[in-house]
């Protein structure tokens, strides 16, 4: 990571931020946490797949779809625990607020909490696909941390989202 702002470990509250290259598929933690949008449609990469069903048939699956609230976060019970993170909407402009990634960060801290979640991954939520700055970013999730009653995650590990 070349950017100044991520080249300082830092504390925020009674947590540990610290910046890395390592892939989070080899990170020790307790959970990690990955960007999504409302339709959970955003990946590591764009997969076009073939599909045998009808045009019809697609439509009629995509009408039934319930589109996920931006701001909410998804619980996957695996090991390590995914925290899927509604920070996006495409079809909203701009296609992530601050307000969002507030929201989630104030979410993924209480799953922490009743989760006993000490050690956390996570990407700069909202700047991958959105607008929002790093620094933006760094900034909200020191001031909740200083604000986090629960004091967990102790640890918070920053990765680059991995992009094919």
């Amino acid at each position: 990571m070349a950017n100044n702002i991520k080249a300082l470990d830092r504390i925020a509250g009674q947590t540990i931020i610290q910046f890395t290259d390592i892939d989070p598929a080899n990170l020790k933690v307790d959970a990690v946490v990955e960007e999504q949008d409302t339709n959970l449609l955003l990946g590591m990469a764009p997969v076009i797949m073939e599909t045998i069903e009808s045009f019809p048939a697609l439509v009629d699956k995509m009408e039934q779809q319930v589109r996920e609230m931006p701001g909410n976060i998804i619980v996957k019970q695996s090991k390590p625990k995914r925290l899927i993170a509604i920070v996006y909407d495409v079809e909203h402009t701009p296609i992530c607020e601050e307000s969002w990634v507030k929201e989630v960060l104030q979410k993924i801290f209480v799953q922490c909490y009743k989760h006993k979640i000490n050690s956390l991954a996570m990407p700069l939520l909202g700047t991958t696909y959105g607008k929002l700055t790093d620094e933006t970013i760094i900034d909200l999730l020191q001031y909740l941390l200083i604000k986090n009653r629960h004091h967990n995650p102790k640890k918070i590990l920053i990765y680059e989202k991995q992009t094919e």
